[in-house]
C-alpha cells in the first residue's frame, strides 16, 4: 500500500516539479555574437513569480542572483507596482505572466 501511495504522489508532483524547472532561466541578449546570444549576469535567475509578481520571499529558482530585479526590469519594463526593490518585489505591469509574449518589453532580451 505504501509503495502504491508513493507511486502515486510522485505522479502528481513530478510534473509540477518539471513545469517550475522549465520556467528556471537565465537571461540572454539575444542578439549578442551576430544573434548566438550572450547569457547575461552569469546567468543569475529570479525569484518565482505568482500572478506576474516576483518577490524575495518567494521560491528562489535555480540560479537565483541579486541582479534578479535589474534583469526583469530590463526585460519586462518598469515596476509596475511599488516601483524599486525596497519592498522586495518586482510586478509586471497588467499582472501578466512572465511568459505570455506581452509582457516582453525588449526584444534584445530572452
Amino acid at each position: 500500500m505504501r509503495r502504491m501511495a508513493a507511486a502515486a504522489a510522485m505522479a502528481v508532483f513530478a510534473p509540477l516539479a518539471a513545469a517550475s524547472g522549465a520556467l528556471a532561466h537565465s537571461h540572454a541578449a539575444e542578439h549578442a555574437h551576430g544573434d548566438a546570444g550572450q547569457v547575461i549576469a552569469n546567468g543569475q535567475n529570479h525569484p518565482a513569480f505568482i500572478n506576474g509578481e516576483s518577490c524575495e520571499t518567494f521560491t528562489h529558482l535555480p540560479g537565483y542572483g541579486p541582479a534578479w530585479y535589474g534583469l526583469e526590469t530590463a526585460h519586462h519594463g518598469p515596476d509596475a507596482g511599488d516601483p524599486g526593490k525596497g519592498e522586495g518585489c518586482y510586478q509586471i505591469e497588467g499582472r501578466l505572466s512572465p511568459l505570455d509574449p506581452a509582457s516582453d518589453r525588449n526584444p534584445g532580451i530572452e
